[in-house]
């Protein structure tokens, strides 16, 4: 039974595209903390309308279930 040799160049590139993830991994958590943290000191937060707001309409829904 013949034995193959080696294929030295299949190796290089699967190294390099395990090295490559990694890495690109690494800088893409890193980018993403830095764009963020630098977003939110860059521009101050505007009061926003949307989410929950305790309005009379509210109130007087809860007070119905409480009855």
């Amino acid at each position: 039974m013949k034995q193959q040799p080696s294929d030295l160049s299949r190796r290089s590139l699967l190294k390099a595209l395990t090295v490559g993830s990694v890495a690109g991994a690494a800088i893409a958590a890193t980018g993403i903390s830095v764009a963020q943290a630098s977003e939110s000191n860059n521009v101050a937060a505007p009061k926003s309308s949307k989410g929950y707001h305790k309005t009379a309409h509210i109130t007087s829904y809860y007070d119905s279930l409480r009855g």
